[in-house]
């Protein structure tokens, strides 16, 4: 029983002793036991534990300002895109209308110098049919090029302004005569005396009419 009992306590003196356990015993005694001192290699370790989380968090707060600074470059770039975008399309705009609007000026200077001629062919047809030409193959041909100049024109976007029976208006017509005619309402044009020509919204000629003037 002796020898038993010495061995038992034996084997629990050395567990108890064992390396392993006096080290856990002393960092819970440390721990929990107030006035024991912490060994310095702990302290150390624990101060330079807390060293690096604020050197990590230094860092982090150093990267997101730099994020920060990164974003409000992106955006002033991105901003300058948006201006330079709206510039350049406002440049396309007004460019493609100033080609659009030198185009309908040749085009006026053109039409221009083809009225004489479109008044022409009108005396010639306006006097054939008087004369009752109208199955004189002369004078079919003459009418046929006169329909076919106007086709071209109206492709062309060339409007007449022939207003008979409308109220005069200043910006298209010249009222070259007045009159008093029963049948026609005070400010309305009676006969339209020469045709009138835009192209869009030029006006090539004025119509020249005779307008009603109510005495």
């Amino acid at each position: 029983m002796i020898g038993k009992n010495k061995k038992g306590k034996k084997d629990y003196d050395k567990a108890e002793g064992s390396p392993e356990n006096v080290k856990d015993r002393e960092e819970l005694a440390g721990l929990e036991e107030p006035g024991v001192e912490v060994s310095e290699g702990k302290i150390k370790k624990e101060t330079g534990s807390e060293f690096e989380v604020e050197e990590l968090l230094e860092e982090v707060e150093l990267l997101r300002k730099e994020l920060d600074s990164y974003k409000k470059i992106e955006e002033d770039y991105i901003d300058r895109i948006k201006r330079l975008q709206a510039d350049y399309d406002n440049y396309r705009k007004r460019t493609l209308k100033e080609h659009l609007e030198h185009i309908k000026r040749a085009n006026k200077n053109l039409v221009e110098k083809l009225l004489p001629v479109i008044d022409n062919f009108e005396v010639a047809i306006e006097s054939g049919n008087r004369l009752n030409k109208e199955e004189d193959e002369f004078f079919k041909g003459v009418k046929m090029i006169y329909d076919n100049l106007m086709e071209v024109l109206k492709k062309e976007n060339v409007k007449v302004i022939s207003p008979e029976g409308e109220e005069f208006n200043p910006e298209t017509c010249e009222a070259a005569v007045t009159d008093d005619v029963k049948d026609i309402r005070d400010g309305h044009i009676i006969e339209v005396m020469r045709k009138g020509y835009m192209i869009g919204d030029f006006l090539i000629r004025p119509a020249v009419v005779k307008v009603c003037k109510k005495k």
